[in-house]
């Protein structure tokens, strides 16, 4: 019962909130998980300690706090970003940062992977990026029908099209960056079973996925990375290069360029990243999981 009215009001209530008003609400929410101890709020301090071994213990009760609040927020602002008018969403872009990085990927006819981390807000960066080409993205279904509906409604609002993660969907990629087209990965997840390699982030043995290196291999496209952080206003967008060494023949030289081009956003706005997700759940063999 707990679900389907969850459900509910994320279809229902969430689309017409404003942004100061998720801005509360992750607020609030985050302070609550953090003094109840939360599951979330448990992982991003362990993360944090796993990552930031320069900060004290104070230092990373209160980043993990901050890291909460941001998720909780970007959480709920995802249904409004689905449902707004492109007006909207030109409204509350406040600045674009390296959109000329992003146009001169293009501009070499050779597609373009848009990798996305999962800092800020990624979904608005989807209803923009697809106005420079037609874009693909990865998406994982889901099981209520109501809510697949919704959310896939939403993030194809601009014209992006959305694909399985599964060999047709790694197909329909190879497609799309043949055509010249943009495709978009959030590539700081832990993959299946035999589709990554573990490589450090932030020091730290991490399962990474190798799709992107075998997507460069098979076509020698152009990647870019993309974010987009929240500002008082609104969100200022972010396109960059990433390491050169992502374009390297060897796999593990790869996979590890694109760990550090991640690094290298998150380190600049580390508070907004999604610090409770389970990054290392999956470890070299026979060393344990931190998350007991």
């Amino acid at each position: 019962m707990a679900q389907y009215f969850s459900i509910i009001f994320f279809i229902h209530v969430a689309p017409h909130l404003p942004l100061w008003m998720t801005d509360i609400i992750g607020c609030i929410l985050g302070q609550l998980m953090r003094h109840s101890q939360n599951s979330l709020y448990r992982n991003s301090k362990i993360n944090l300690a796993l990552t930031q071994t320069e900060l004290n213990s104070a230092e990373i009760k209160s980043l993990a706090s901050k890291s909460l609040c941001r998720t909780i927020s970007n959480f709920f602002e995802m249904p409004l970003i689905w449902t707004a008018s492109d007006q909207w969403i030109k409204k509350k872009i406040t600045k674009i940062n390296g959109e000329d990085s992003l146009l001169a990927a293009l501009e070499q006819k050779a597609g373009v992977i848009l990798v996305i981390p999962h800092i800020g807000n990624w979904e608005i960066l989807g209803r923009h990026s697809s106005r420079y080409a037609p874009m693909t993205s990865l998406y994982k279904q889901q099981k209520n029908p109501a809510l697949e509906s919704f959310i896939k409604q939403g993030r194809e609002a601009s014209g992006s099209a959305l694909v399985p993660t599964n060999t047709k969907g790694v197909a329909a990629l190879l497609k799309a960056l043949r055509r010249n087209e943009l495709t978009a990965i959030l590539p700081d997840h832990v993959p299946t079973k035999n589709s990554g390699i573990f490589t450090p982030f932030f020091g730290q043995p991490a399962y990474t996925m190798t799709l992107v290196h075998q997507l460069i291999k098979r076509t020698q496209c152009n990647v870019v990375i993309g974010y987009a952080i929240r500002v008082k206003q609104g969100f200022e967008l972010n396109y960059e290069a990433p390491e050169t060494a992502i374009y390297d023949a060897k796999e593990k030289v790869s996979v590890a360029a694109l760990n550090q081009s991640i690094e290298k956003v998150v380190s600049r706005h580390i508070s907004q990243y999604q610090w409770g997700y389970k990054r290392f759940k999956r470890r070299p063999e026979g060393t344990a999981t931190p998350y007991t």
